[in-house]
């Protein structure tokens, strides 16, 4: 049933319709109910048009407490507290609304500031409270609990923007639409192949390929982290014997033993199932521990440091590398270092980028250096585009160099024909001249 323009307020028409374009969606037409008090929340609903009222059905007389329309939530309660429904819901017009499912709520709430959590419980008992002593009374007249005022139009545009990137983002796990792409890694004295780095690219249906930086976020805020990074090490199981072959073909690319490097989330090292995954993937794959890198931004590491070195330190008895990205960029990086199992450092692109002109950079990035080395820990330098940025690291004693100079992140293919045909010209240093 579709909805005439004169339901929906003049704010919602300037919702873009591509934001709920692939959510779990439909209209409730006008008389029918959504949910019955004493029912068990399975989900909440945000009104995209139409109007409810919630109701508290009584053999004497329905007692409205309240009017919900545009921009406004209803069902959040039993799902929030765990209880069952408090009251009826009804369409009193056709409404169209978008389901917020219990685990996207739930989630959200258990990463709330626990205070914050306790406040809201409170305020749900109250309201309970409340929604009972209406119910008791008896020919008292049918007061109403007005609702308050809707969202502005650009928070509910982005309610139903983060809702919908979510609803996409399970849809293409289950279609099969993210791909890894590896970007080389290069040991800089010799400028051979040393492993890649696995990098997470969404081949969206409307919008092409699309960058971790604009799903990844979502995926953490919503949980889906988790899937997407064992779909990642599903894929590398996979694909690596496929790059280790082709290494044995052409041994003059290689500089050491060929590894991986997997990018992983705060949110994954949290879990407490995360080295038992790790475990499972290096046995079923048969990759050796040495061969595999995990990879995890310091600021990650802080959402909960306690439990990701935990973590970490069990990854590392398994003999698997870990390796800290955007080192130095903020937070406690020199604290967090005697704590850490840590194995390689990533010096971030930033200070890469600004090495050959910017003296501070450069001083960054020889105490970076100098530390790496007092702890026994390799270092690799992000972010490198030009010959001279890779020669200087090189005479600075930087081990590791990544960036476009050496090669973009490719698919599958482009990595096999990278191996097959290494060392490219621009992988050579400067007057050096490789030989086999």
């Amino acid at each position: 049933m579709a909805l005439g323009p004169e339901l929906r307020p003049n704010w919602i028409s300037s919702v873009p319709s591509s934001l709920s374009s692939s959510l779990d969606q439909y209209v409730l037409p006008a008389g029918a109910r959504l949910f019955s008090a004493g029912d068990v929340g399975d989900a909440a609903y945000l009104i995209v048009s139409g109007r409810l009222e919630v109701v508290l059905e009584r053999p004497d007389g329905d007692l409205v407490l309240s009017h919900r329309g545009p921009g406004e939530i209803v069902g959040e309660m039993a799902i929030l507290d765990h209880q069952p429904r408090s009251a009826t819901v009804r369409a009193l017009e056709d409404s169209r609304l978008v389901v917020i499912t219990e685990e996207q709520l739930a989630h959200r709430i258990a990463q709330t500031d626990p205070i914050l959590r306790m406040c809201l419980g409170v305020v749900l008992a109250r309201y309970r409270e409340t929604v009972g002593m209406l119910e008791q009374m008896r020919g008292a007249g049918p007061p109403t609990l007005q609702s308050g005022e809707p969202v502005a139009a650009e928070t509910f545009a982005a309610a139903l923007g983060t809702l919908s990137l979510e609803s996409e983002i399970r849809a293409g796990l289950r279609n099969g639409e993210f791909e890894l792409f590896f970007q080389p890694i290069v040991r800089l004295p010799s400028r051979r192949l040393a492993g890649f780095e696995a990098l997470m690219r969404w081949h969206h249906p409307t919008r092409g390929l699309v960058p971790p930086v604009e799903f990844i976020p979502a995926a953490e805020a919503s949980g889906l982290i988790g899937d997407l990074t064992a779909h990642a090490f599903a894929e590398v199981g996979r694909v690596f014997p496929e790059l280790m072959d082709a290494a044995l073909r052409n041994p003059q690319a290689l500089d050491g033993p060929l590894f991986m490097t997997v990018n992983v989330s705060g949110r994954d090292l949290a879990g407490a199932s995360f080295p038992e995954m790790i475990a499972q993937f290096l046995e079923s794959s048969r990759i050796a521990p040495g061969n595999l890198k995990i990879e995890v931004t310091e600021s990650m590491l802080m959402d909960n440091p306690e439990r990701a070195a935990a973590t970490l330190a069990e990854c590392r008895r398994a003999g698997v590398g870990i390796a800290i990205d955007d080192f130095g960029t903020g937070y406690s990086s020199l604290s967090y270092l005697s704590t850490l199992p840590v194995t390689t450092l990533k010096i971030d692109r930033a200070f890469v980028r600004t090495l050959l002109a910017d003296q501070t950079s450069r001083g960054i990035v020889q105490t970076i250096l100098r530390l790496a080395d007092d702890l026994a820990v390799s270092v690799v330098a992000e972010g490198i585009e030009q010959a001279a940025e890779a020669d200087l690291l090189g005479q600075m004693g930087c081990a590791f160099g990544q960036g476009y100079h050496f090669g973009r992140p490719t698919a599958l293919a482009g990595a096999l024909t990278a191996i097959a045909t290494w060392p490219a010209p621009a992988a050579t240093p400067s007057g050096l001249r490789l030989t086999a």
